[in-house]
């Protein structure tokens, strides 16, 4: 058997794998897209014009949008096989010491990544709604127990992403397939019965539609951009299944099953205007009914899966790149260390989703605020990619220009399209995404100012280690590692031991973790020893920014080296005890405070790079903004 064969049952399963993650949103879009589509029309009876045109624009919105943009193009600005805006930023390195331009890429990258928290909310609320007001079609009398139903299930997703994405995409890979095959198979055999419908591939119905409706236009854009919310889930999630996995599962399954249905609601609602009141369980056959909407309802909570895991992929790439606070994170795979569960940004998304849920009651209603931060995220996803084109694709600057132009010709119509939704409830994720670009300002502005403190309270390793070794102090003889924030300085730990205990030790490292910025970083790179002098070893430990930092197993090796026995080493870390001043005079005071509370709450270092509790010391010390 040759490589290539034993090799497909591997690559099918990753491809049924994403299937169950990435597509889960943008596969059950046919639930409300084109309905609330038909609905921005303001008409019972739309005329076939009518029809054809929105197919049209829904057809191409996702040709243009998600296989053209995401998988032709953005799936390839991977930084070492991670995707998001994240990776984007950190691809560009402009993380790191901002200026100029770049200090504004990093604005709006940063913006885009908050705002994808704030829509991550409304994404498993408006799916799994949509999916269980089936019961409304079928069986009228339940129709008091739909937000309930919701909830309860919702409920049920949010506890189990314990089990991690792997285990969840194993499950719902299965699920999601047959789902495809079942909207596919409805699309078909209404679209046999009206083929006329297939005119509407042809881009002029979509064009001449919104020249008849000039002042519905935006409505129907804002409309139709629910087809395409769950696009950017397919580079959040990249670096868990890989660009061939993700492109394959699209081009061959997602997509084809999603524009047949498309097509085949069209088709319904041509032949019957009363279809118009729910044109896709309205495909399904009065037999398969209660199936149906059992199906759609499983498929809904696998569309709440894409947009959970990219929540958590972001926020551990955030974490490591210094824009939000360390925050406990489960590792669920055995083969990876990009399946990752972070349970407060879970709690998160599932108090503000089960919240929104009772709140609005209704998909229609969340229809209207639905889709405004994905548009804005889109936009920012185009920016930080031109620029990445431009640094490193050696195109030439016109075709640079070109992409970027093309691209934002489709994202910046529906961005405006969506600031109709503001009013009617865009202005939650909005808030939102404001939030959480306040709590990331503030929390590396705070971060900043510690590190100027400890700069004043410390000095240079070299100057420390002359006057230290001058001293006539009490000597522990066991090794000390202290970790460091700024390896040329000596740790305020170190120093306020020698100072207000009179206390060294025989043996000092030195240990600073450095975070890449890329997402992984091989074990022969991870480690830097340098010797200062016969008592003093400084080492500078580099992860990516994806990976988990366990000082303890990279650092033995290289004590070892030094003949140092890893297990005799006592850790002693610092433990900064944040004043924020007394009270607020602006916003500066006002950020200080927000630092204070999320340093408290912050993953302490000890368990951040797993260091051995028993011999591990924190040594405290005020630190005031």
């Amino acid at each position: 058997m040759s490589v290539r064969a034993a090799s497909r049952p591997a690559w099918l399963a990753v491809e049924i794998g994403a299937l169950g993650v990435v597509f889960g949103d943008i596969g059950t879009s046919p639930l409300y897209a084109f309905k609330t589509a038909l609905g921005a029309l303001g008409t019972t009876q739309p005329s076939v014009a009518d029809v054809l045109g929105l197919l049209s624009l829904v057809v191409w919105a996702l040709t243009l949008s998600v296989t053209f943009k995401y998988v032709s193009v953005v799936l390839r600005a991977d930084n070492d096989g991670e995707g998001g805006i994240l990776a984007l930023i950190t691809l560009l390195n402009l993380h790191r010491s901002p200026v100029g331009s770049r200090r504004i890429l990093l604005g709006v990258g940063l913006f885009g990544a908050a705002m994808l928290f704030g829509d991550g909310m409304l994404t498993p609320a408006i799916s799994v709604l949509s999916a269980v007001e089936g019961l409304e079609v079928f069986t009228p009398s339940m129709q008091t127990l739909v937000v309930p139903l919701t909830v309860i299930i919702l409920l049920a997703l949010f506890v189990s992403q314990r089990f991690g994405t792997e285990g969840i995409g194993r499950f719902f890979g299965p699920v999601m397939l047959l789902w495809f095959a079942t909207i596919g198979v409805f699309g078909i055999l209404e679209i046999i019965r009206n083929p006329s419908v297939l005119r509407a591939l042809n881009p002029i119905y979509g064009l001449e539609l919104l020249l008849h409706y000039p002042f519905l236009s935006g409505a129907i854009l804002g409309a139709v951009f629910l087809a395409l919310t769950g696009g950017e889930a397919l580079y959040a999630d990249l670096g868990h299944f890989g660009r061939r996995a993700i492109t394959r599962a699209w081009l061959f399954v997602a997509m084809p099953a999603i524009v047949l249905n498309y097509f085949g609601q069209g088709a319904l609602v041509l032949s019957d205007a009363h279809a118009i009141a729910n044109p896709f369980y309205a495909l399904a056959p009065k037999a398969l009914g209660n199936a149906t909407v059992l199906l759609a309802t499983a498929a809904t909570i696998i569309a709440s899966q894409a947009i959970i895991t990219g929540s958590f992929s972001l926020a551990k790439q955030a974490v490591e790149i210094g824009y939000l606070p360390p925050m406990s994170m489960r590792y669920t795979s055995q083969h990876t260390q990009a399946h990752v569960v972070v349970p407060r940004v879970n709690m998160f998304l599932g108090v503000g989703t089960l919240g929104i849920v009772i709140g609005f009651g209704s998909s229609d209603s969340l229809a209207s605020a639905y889709g405004i931060a994905v548009s804005i995220a889109m936009i920012t996803t185009t920016i930080l990619l031109v620029a990445e084109v431009r640094r490193s694709w050696k195109w030439s600057p016109p075709l640079v220009y070109a992409l970027g132009a093309g691209l934002l010709a489709v994202d910046v119509p529906f961005f405006f399209a969506n600031l109709s939704k503001i009013r009617d409830g865009g202005w939650l994720p909005l808030s939102i995404g404001f939030l959480i670009i306040f709590l990331m300002a503030s929390w590396r502005r705070g971060v900043q100012r510690v590190v100027e403190e400890q700069m004043r309270l410390s000095e240079p390793l070299d100057a420390f280690a002359r006057r230290e070794a001058r001293a006539m102090n009490f000597r522990s003889s066991r090794p000390a590692i202290f970790l460091s924030r700024a390896g040329a300085m000596a740790p305020v730990a170190l120093a306020r031991l020698y100072e207000l205990l009179d206390m060294s030790f025989d043996k000092v490292v030195i240990a600073s973790v450095w975070i890449a910025s890329r997402p992984r970083v091989p074990v022969s790179e991870r480690v830097v020893l340098t010797t200062l002098d016969e008592r003093l070893i400084r080492v500078d430990l580099r992860y990516g920014y994806m990976q988990v930092v366990n000082v303890p197993s990279i650092l033995a090796p290289a004590l070892r080296r030094a003949g140092l026995e890893p297990e005799e080493a006592v850790y002693i870390i610092g433990h900064e005890r944040i004043l924020a001043p007394e009270g607020i005079g602006g916003l500066r005071d006002l950020t200080a405070h927000v630092f204070a509370f999320l340093a408290r709450n912050a993953e302490r270092a000890v368990d951040r790079f797993e260091l051995p509790r028993r011999r591990t010391l924190e040594v405290g010390y005020t630190v005031k903004l």
